[in-house]
C-alpha cells in the first residue's frame, strides 16, 4: 500500500450516490476508498489519476465478468469535475501480502500455499478463457474473504488482435513479478503463469526469486539469471523450474496445469504431462525506450491485455497424501537460509476442512435433513439392539425401556453433533478450536439429558466391570462421577463432553468427508469411548455402545457429496455467494 495523503476526507461525497468513509490505498493509477452507497451497499471507489483512458477501456471490457475468485467491477462513473471513478466490490479480507508479512515471514506451509494457488488458478484461468491477461498479479492484489481467494485490480485489460500479441506496448506490471518477455512487448497468458509461479516461490520461501538494488538490475536478472531453487521443498523444484522458464513456449501453459503439477509433486504422483526441461534463454531484445506516451517505470503501473487463448480443460485432483520435504527455513532479504527437514500434510481442499461459501439456508437445510434421517437410523439401530438381546439383563421387563433410553440418548447426541458441526462446516482450519469448544459444551448438554432420561424411565446402566473398580478419575472436586456403580449427573456430563470434544466429529458429518460411512472412524470412536469408560468409571458396555451408535447414525444421516461432484458444488456455492 502506498502511503500519502488522500484527496478526499471521510464523509465527503465527490461522486453522487456514494459517501466516502475512509481511504484504503494509493498507487500509480489512482486512489481507492471504502464507501457506502445511498442505499447502504458497501463498495470500493477507485479514483483514476493517470492512464485514465487505458484503465477506462480495460474496465469496460471487464464490467460483466462474474467469478467467485475475481473482485467484481460494478460500474464506471464520472463526477461533476469530470474525474473518472470505478465502482467495485468491497473486499474486507486481508491481502496475501499482509498475510505473508504478518503470519508467515519465513514462508508458508505447503498446504496453505496450495489454498491460495487453487483460488488464483481458478480466477486467472477464467480470465484467460475470456481472452484477458491480468499482467499485474502480485500478493498485494490477492485477497481472502470467507474462505475464497479474490483477485483484484482486473480493470486494466486492453483488447488486442492476435497480430498484436508480440507488438511493443506499454510495460505494465510490478517488476518483481514480471515475465522476461514483457521487456520485449510480448503479452500472452504465459506471463500470468510466470507471475503466479513467482508468487508461489515467495510464499514458500518468504522472498521473491529475483531481487536487486535498481529496477534495471531486477529486470536484467529476470532476463538472464536462473532462479535459485535450493530453498524450495525438493519435490516442488521441478514444478517451479517449469513455470519460471524464460522461454514462454517452454513454460507451464496454464495455471490449471501448474496446480496439477503442484499437486502431483506433493502427493508423489507421476506428472500427467512430463515437465518440459528448461531451455537456454534466447538473447533478450533490448527494451524499447520509453516514449512520451509510455511511463518510464513499469513498477508504477498495473493492467492486463486481452488475447485469444484456447479453452482450458478441467482437472479433478485426487487428495494428496503426506510427504517429507527437505528444504530450508524461508528467509527474508539479507538472511541466510538454514537447512532443515519438515513433514507437511497437504490439506485436501475437497475434504472436510475445505473452505467453502455455505449460506445459512444451506446449513439449516442440511442439518434439518440430517436430523430427520437420524430419527430413522436411530430407530433401526435401537430396534436391532433390542431384537438381538443387547439390552437384556436380569430384569427382562426393563429391556424395552433400556432400548428406549439408549435410542433417545443416541438421537440427542446425533442431533447435537449435526447442528454443532454444520454450523462450522466450510470455515476451514481457523475455526478448529471453536468447533471443539462448541462440541464439548453440546456433549455436556447431551450427557445431562441422557442422565435425566434414565432417571425418568427408571433405567440403570450395566454395572461396572471388574477392571473398572479403580478408575483414574472418580470425582471432580466435591462432585462424584460414580455412585453405587452408576454414573452420576456429573459422570454423564463429563463422559459425553469429552467424547464430543476429543473426536473430530466433522470427519463424520461434513459433506466433503472421504466416505459416507468409514469403518476406521467407527473403530476409533469405539476406542476413545472405551478409554473414557475406563478412566471415568463409566460402564464400558454403555460407553462403547453410545460411541458406536452415535458414530453410525451421524455418518449415515449427514448429507454427503461424492468426490466427483465436489468441484461443481464449490463452483455453485461460490456463484451463490457472489
Amino acid at each position: 500500500m502506498t502511503s500519502g495523503k488522500f484527496t478526499f476526507t471521510p464523509e465527503s461525497k465527490p461522486l453522487a450516490g456514494f459517501t466516502i468513509k475512509r481511504g484504503i490505498q494509493r498507487g500509480g493509477f489512482g486512489e481507492v476508498y471504502y464507501a457506502i452507497s445511498d442505499g447502504g451497499k458497501e463498495v470500493a471507489l477507485k479514483l483514476l489519476h493517470s492512464h485514465v483512458e487505458i484503465e477506462r477501456r480495460g474496465t469496460e471490457q471487464c464490467l460483466n465478468l462474474k467469478h467467485p475468485n475475481l473482485v467484481s467491477i460494478i460500474d464506471i462513473k464520472q463526477d461533476d469535475d469530470g474525474d473518472t471513478w470505478v465502482v467495485m466490490e468491497y473486499v474486507s479480507g486481508r491481502t496475501l501480502d499482509s498475510v505473508l508479512a504478518e503470519d508467515y515471514p519465513e514462508g508458508m506451509p505447503v498446504a496453505e500455499v496450495r489454498s491460495w494457488l487453487e483460488g488464483l488458478a481458478a480466477g486467472v484461468d477464467y480470465l484467460h478463457d475470456k481472452g484477458i491477461v491480468h499482467r499485474d498479479l502480485k500478493p498485494q492484489n490477492l485477497y481472502r474473504e470467507s474462505g475464497y481467494v479474490k483477485i483484484g485490480d482486473i480493470g486494466l485489460s486492453k483488447i488486442i488482435t492476435p497480430s498484436q500479441r508480440g507488438a511493443q506496448t506499454e510495460s505494465i506490471g510490478t517488476i518483481y513479478y514480471m515475465a522476461p518477455e514483457i521487456s520485449r512487448g510480448e503479452y500472452g497468458p504465459e506471463i500470468d503463469v510466470y507471475s503466479s509461479a513467482t508468487i508461489v516461490y515467495e510464499l514458500l520461501t518468504g522472498h521473491v526469486p529475483f531481487e536487486g538494488e535498481t529496477t534495471a538490475e531486477i529486470l536484467n536478472r529476470h532476463l538472464t539469471d536462473q532462479p535459485d531453487l535450493s530453498p524450495l521443498p525438493r519435490v516442488l523444484r521441478p514444478v517451479l523450474d517449469h513455470a519460471l522458464a524464460k522461454d514462454p513456449a517452454a513454460r507451464t501453459q496454464s495455471l490449471g496445469a501448474f496446480l496439477t503439477e503442484f499437486d502431483d509433486a506433493v502427493a508423489g504422483r507421476t506428472p500427467q504431462t512430463p515437465l518440459t526441461p528448461p531451455t537456454p534463454p534466447t538473447p533478450p531484445t533490448p527494451p524499447t525506450p520509453p516514449t512520451p506516451d509510455t511511463p518510464p517505470h513499469p513498477t508504477q503501473a498495473s493492467g492486463r491485455t486481452a488475447v485469444p487463448v484456447p479453452q482450458l480443460t478441467e482437472t479433478v485432483h485426487q487428495p494428496p497424501g503426506s510427504v517429507v520435504l527437505v528444504g530450508s527455513s524461508h528467509s527474508r532479504r539479507g538472511q541466510v537460509p538454514v537447512r532443515h527437514t519438515q513433514v507437511f500434510f497437504p490439506e485436501d481442499h475437497h475434504g472436510p476442512l475445505a473452505p467453502r461459501n455455505i449460506s445459512f439456508s444451506q446449513r439449516a437445510l442440511e442439518a434439518t435433513a440430517g436430523m430427520a434421517a437420524a430419527i430413522l437410523f436411530t430407530l433401526l439401530l435401537a430396534s436391532a439392539g433390542h431384537l438381538t438381546g443387547m439390552f437384556d439383563d436380569a430384569d427382562q421387563a426393563a429391556a424395552p425401556l433400556t432400548a428406549v433410553a439408549f435410542g433417545l440418548t443416541t438421537l440427542l447426541g446425533a442431533w447435537a453433533l449435526l447442528v454443532g458441526t454444520k454450523a462450522w462446516e466450510g470455515t476451514g482450519r481457523e475455526s478448529l478450536s471453536v468447533r471443539r469448544l462448541s462440541l464439548l459444551l453440546l456433549g455436556g448438554g447431551v450427557g445431562a439429558a441422557g442422565w435425566w432420561l434414565h432417571q425418568v424411565l427408571l433405567v440403570d446402566l450395566p454395572p461396572l466391570a471388574e477392571s473398572q473398580t479403580a478408575g483414574l478419575v472418580d470425582s471432580i472436586g466435591s462432585l462424584d462421577l460414580v455412585r453405587d456403580q452408576q454414573p452420576t449427573l456429573a459422570g454423564y456430563v463429563v463422559f459425553f463432553a469429552l467424547l464430543f470434544g476429543i473426536r473430530r466429529w466433522w470427519w463424520h458429518t461434513d459433506g466433503f468427508r472421504p466416505k459416507r460411512l468409514r469403518v476406521l472412524s467407527l473403530l476409533l470412536t469405539v476406542s476413545v469411548s472405551w478409554i473414557l469408560g475406563l478412566v471415568l468409571q463409566f460402564p464400558l458396555a454403555a460407553a462403547t455402545g453410545w460411541g458406536l451408535g452415535i458414530a453410525i447414525v451421524v455418518q449415515l444421516s449427514a448429507p454427503w457429496v461424492a468426490p466427483q461432484h465436489r468441484q461443481a458444488r464449490l463452483q455453485l456455492e461460490g456463484a451463490r455467494h457472489a
